[in-house]
């Protein structure tokens, strides 16, 4: 407000309407840019907090499956050694049968992707 009583408009021969015309454009102007501008601010704010968070789960996953890889044989010997052999064999087959279709499942997504890769890149080169 203090810039655009600044502006000397009685230097020029402008009227009394256009006057209160510029003044309410340039408020409004500046009023939707500060409005702009603290949507973007929060929005990047936003954006780099989450990119702190996104950081300490990819770090907290990644030592978890370390541990549990490293402690493997251990959590085998501990299902053998509390449940029975039956089961531990039903859940032996069970996971090597949800591997296979987990690997087969990727395996599809991949290809998948591979053809929207070369599809999408074939329309971009010759568009």
């Amino acid at each position: 407000m203090n810039l655009i009583d600044n502006l000397r408009f009685n230097e020029f021969q402008i009227s009394d309407e256009v006057k209160n015309i510029l003044k309410n454009s340039i408020t409004s102007f500046l009023d939707q840019a500060s409005i702009w501008v603290t949507n973007f601010l929060t929005s990047f704010i936003s954006k780099v907090s989450s990119i702190a968070t996104i950081g300490i789960y990819t770090v907290i996953t990644i030592l978890a499956t370390y541990f549990i890889c490293a402690d493997r044989i251990y959590i085998l010997d501990q299902i053998e050694h509390h449940f029975p052999k039956d089961w531990v064999k039903k859940i032996g087959k069970n996971i090597r049968k949800i591997t296979k279709l987990l690997g087969g499942y990727l395996k599809a997504q991949v290809i998948l992707i591979l053809i929207n890769f070369v599809l999408v890149l074939i329309r971009i080169n010759f568009i």
